[in-house]
């Protein structure tokens, strides 16, 4: 089992990252520019650095999650 489901304060700093993802991807629409989108996936690929270093059996499952 992931130290995400074991470790309450690995659970919070990774839920924290993917609140702040979240939070990020709600605020792109239709009319953002390619700098916007570009800078998003950026920022998002750093968060996953973040959580594979927490957990990287977790990040490994949401990262191969997104293509589903």
């Amino acid at each position: 089992m992931s130290a995400y489901h074991t470790n309450e304060g690995v659970r919070e700093e990774i839920d924290r990252l993917l609140r702040r993802n979240a939070k990020r991807q709600a605020n792109l629409g239709i009319d953002s520019t390619e700098d916007e989108l570009f800078r998003a996936a950026k920022l998002w690929e750093s968060d996953l650095i973040e959580i594979a270093k927490l957990d990287p059996e977790y990040a490994n499952s949401i990262h191969f999650s997104e293509d589903a």
